[in-house]
């Protein structure tokens, strides 16, 4: 769908026909019950369920109206997040030509008189009337992700753990059966393809750098041996950080540095891990919006974050104000630190940092850990949480 998303006709007959693929399955189901294990118990379980979620009965609907009335009433939009700083953005709903790229967007937005400063980020949405809350990639997702749980149940009722269908040519597309609430890894790709950040300092378009890193158990035991032990993500994020800031600071002082790198937790159970890289600030604020996204695509309930910062203290007059005139990365007074730090949706949250000093060689040593106020170094997690009462907004 995202890939005729610039096309209007071809986007809503690609949206008609996955609405009715998706309802045929629940059909098929439906007529196949005498052959499928605990059918009675399973399946009135996840009707109930469908009544109470509003992505669920939309579905429906739509595929109703779809076959039997008419096309759905889409609307086309823009999102456009004008961000100053973490705590200062400001959003609105502009109205372009369907056809229109993100690129065209941002380039037309030039024109206008638009401060000078911050960034502005261009969503393109899709929405249906009867649902305006949701991008319809986002709730076409999210509709996928609930009958692949389904799938799993009905699959898991039989016994049966492994599906003998072959692999679809799209690579993230498996015969893999799991009750993961997670979306598909190219549905996040696809997202990301619909929006266009623009840097209205130095007139520039700005991705944000980030990589997936995968769980590999002999490269991390080989990792443990050379800095001399390691504590591996098993407990939920907030009993976390003592333990990953211990094998943080044995990392800073064997290696002399310390990637960014952010856990994504789904109760107990690691969910996703990504390395950030990030030149200046606009693309650390893209960075952790980027992560608030996938917090919500794995339907991640926890986050953890190591890495290098720069630190200072206000001066009188800043704590007066209640502000900071300038980051510390451009103040002279400057001073290295490595923070570890987690923040859960239920509210928990930790933090420690220490500070790192440099020999004459560059070699560094990281000092105890220092007790921290929480929210005193972590604006990095005001997108999570913005993201997470989103979430509760819309049921998710």
């Amino acid at each position: 769908m995202h890939e005729s998303y610039f096309d209007p006709d071809m986007f809503r007959l690609h949206l008609n026909s996955l609405l009715q693929n998706l309802r045929n399955v629940t059909f098929l189901l439906q007529k196949q019950k005498a052959k499928l294990v605990d059918y009675d118990t399973w399946y009135p379980q996840f009707q109930q369920e469908a009544k109470r979620n509003q992505i669920a009965r939309w579905s429906v609907d739509s595929r109703n109206r779809v076959t039997k009335e008419s096309d759905l009433d889409l609307l086309s939009s823009c999102q456009v997040t004008w961000t100053l700083n973490w705590v200062s953005r400001v959003e609105n709903a502009e109205t372009f030509p369907p056809h229109m790229s993100t690129r065209e967007i941002i380039d037309e937005l030039r024109r206008r008189r638009i401060a000078p400063i911050g960034l502005i980020t261009v969503r393109r949405r899709w929405v249906d009337k009867e649902l305006p809350e949701w991008e319809l990639l986002d709730a076409t997702a999210e509709a996928y992700s609930r009958l692949a749980r389904l799938l799993w149940t009905v699959h898991s009722a039989a016994g049966v753990h492994e599906c003998d269908i072959e692999d679809r040519s799209i690579e993230c597309v498996t015969s893999a059966l799991n009750d993961n609430p997670s979306r598909l890894s190219c549905m996040d790709l696809a997202a990301s393809d619909l929006q266009g950040h623009f840097s209205l300092t130095d007139n520039r378009e700005i991705e944000p750098i980030f990589e997936s890193v995968e769980i590999d158990l002999e490269r991390g035991r080989a990792s443990a041996e050379r800095i001399g032990g390691i504590d591996l993500p098993a407990l939920d994020p907030i009993s976390n950080v003592p333990g990953f800031m211990e094998t943080a600071r044995r990392v800073m002082n064997k290696d002399g540095y310390h990637d960014t790198l952010c856990f994504l937790y789904r109760g107990n159970e690691l969910a996703a891990m990504r390395k950030l890289q990030f030149n200046n600030q606009q693309e650390k604020m893209l960075s952790f919006e980027h992560v608030a996204e996938l917090v919500e695509s794995t339907r991640s309930d926890g986050v953890l974050v190591i890495g290098e910062m720069w630190v200072a203290v206000q001066t009188e007059k800043e704590k007066e104000l209640g502000t900071v005139f300038f980051p510390a990365r451009d103040r002279l007074d400057r001073m290295e630190a490595l923070s570890v730090y987690a923040v859960t949706r239920d509210g928990r949250h930790a933090e420690q940092l220490c500070m790192v000093e440099r020999g004459p060689n560059g070699e560094a040593r990281c000092k105890e850990p220092d007790p921290v106020e929480f929210g005193v170094l972590t604006n990095t997690v005001l997108p999570i949480k913005r993201k997470w009462e989103d979430m509760q907004r819309r049921g998710v």
